[in-house]
């Protein structure tokens, strides 16, 4: 076990691209943060079962060998599901400018739970970030940053890997042309209010066996997958468009403005405003 240990940086964060707020392992007991937390987290499940509740989300369990990827400020709670059973639960906390790009990389895994094959580099890399911090020194804090770095590599590796495998699996489980048909009209229209029912319909499917087949494919429902490309392309404006108007934004992906900002901020961790002011 490891006890948490919060970093301190002698105001290395302006430098920092990346850079370590917190980590520690523990027995992990009931947590409950409705206004979120203000850094990004990875946990690592490694012994024992707990649970996630997200607001808005199905509550998710966690099991040995899993990891689970928070965005900062995401209302969420969790506790172990045994309160006689010991849950390890081991974490990272991260902030910095290239923080966003990365966690967009892994669109398809935040918030969700993930087994990887990178379980024991993944603990190895947090072990190493715990001592680091515990040296709290100028180098550690710069060495810290590089690690943290390899480990969401490390993660994105993973997620490749799983990628590839899933291609080599039975027929049922490949990708087919109608699924593929159903999110290349996600693709060209997902900016309008696309009923699920129609998506299923081009697809060729009632619309409980559409969502099963394409939560079983993609690993999210086909609500989630659509605003995860509303999030990237309103990243791509707020990157590409000087001087666009956050209302411009939610209305060319297609969405209210209070909620795109909701959204926005449950994905990347902050608001479309905080996001301009640091770029």
């Amino acid at each position: 076990m490891m006890p948490f240990l919060l970093a301190q940086f002698a105001n290395l964060e302006q430098l920092l691209p990346l850079y370590v707020c917190c980590v520690g392992s523990h027995a992990q007991k009931h947590l409950d943060r409705p206004e979120g937390y203000p850094a990004h987290q990875i946990f690592l499940s490694r012994s024992g079962y707990g649970r996630f509740r997200i607001d808005g989300r199905q509550e998710l369990r966690l099991s040995p060998g899993t990891i689970f990827i928070l965005p900062a400020n995401t209302p969420h709670e969790y506790y172990p599901e045994r309160d006689e059973e010991n849950w390890e639960l081991d974490f990272v906390a991260f902030r910095g400018y290239t923080a966003e790009p990365l966690l967009l990389q892994m669109d398809e895994l935040i918030l969700n739970m993930v087994a990887t094959i990178h379980f024991d580099s993944l603990w190895d890399q947090l072990e190493s970030l715990w001592y680091l911090i515990s040296q709290n020194g100028e180098h550690a804090y710069w060495e810290s940053s590089k690690r943290m770095y390899n480990m969401m590599l490390t993660i994105l590796e993973g997620q490749s890997a799983s990628k590839k495998a899933s291609k080599n699996e039975s027929p049922s489980r490949q990708a087919n042309a109608a699924l593929q048909t159903a999110v290349q009209l996600m693709h060209e229209h997902y900016n309008e209010r696309l009923a699920l029912a129609n998506v299923a319909r081009s697809a060729g499917y009632s619309v409980q066996h559409f969502h099963r087949l394409f939560v079983e494919q993609f690993g999210v429902t086909p609500q989630q997958y659509i605003l995860q490309l509303r999030m990237r392309k309103s990243m791509e404006l707020l990157q590409e468009q000087s001087g666009i108007t956050i209302e411009k934004v939610a209305e060319i992906v297609g969405m209210e403005t209070s909620y795109f900002i909701r959204m926005f901020k449950r994905t990347f961790g902050k608001t479309p405003k905080q996001y301009l002011l640091n770029h």
